[in-house]
Formats: structure tokens, sequence, C-alpha cells
């Protein structure tokens, strides 16, 4: 409820849809991509301050399962897909010979 960003709810029409058409109750809320940053300078600064990695609370399982499960339903809320695509290597372009 502190963020900018507008997270639609299930039972919110524009839900799915990335740049719905008029306004609607559904709360703002953080970013995925803040979310991320915050919990990346959280485990940065517990392992500058002393903390052992394998024991940083930032890093966890649950941490990385909940900023996922974060990501996935804002990203079905705003009708965007956050899949990683494959790249296609780039068809080679040859120079036309000329036989003379």
């Amino acid at each position: 409820q502190f963020g900018k960003t507008k997270v639609h709810n299930h039972p919110c029409p524009f839900f799915g849809i990335p740049n719905p058409p008029a306004p609607c109750p559904c709360p703002l809320r953080q970013a995925w991509g803040s979310l991320d940053a915050l919990i990346g300078r959280l485990r940065a600064a517990y392992e500058e301050n002393g903390g052992r990695p394998e024991t940083n609370p930032f890093g966890s399982r649950c941490v990385r399962i909940y900023l996922r499960d974060v990501r996935d339903y804002q990203a079905k809320a705003r009708g965007v897909s956050y899949e990683k695509k494959r790249k296609r290597p780039k068809p080679k372009v040859t120079a036309p010979t000329t036989d003379g």
C-alpha cells in the first residue's frame, strides 16, 4: 500500500490489462523491481557488517520464493510476461559476388 505501482486484484475488470482505460480502486503497491533492489541492498549490508553469507536471512530460499511470487502476481495483474525469451541468432548476410 506504500508504493506507486497499480496492482489490480483478481475481481478487478482491468486485471491482466497493461493500460487500463479508466481508474479503479485497486491498491498501489511497491513494484517488484524495487523490492528486489531493497532485498539486494539488505543482503549486501548484512555481509558487509560481519554476517556470514550462509546465515544471511535476506538470501534465504523463502525470500527468493516470495520475490518470485510477487513478480509473477504483478506480471499477471498487469498483463505482462516476464518469461525469458530465447534469443535467435541473426541470419548471416553474404555480399553478392560478381563474376566478370
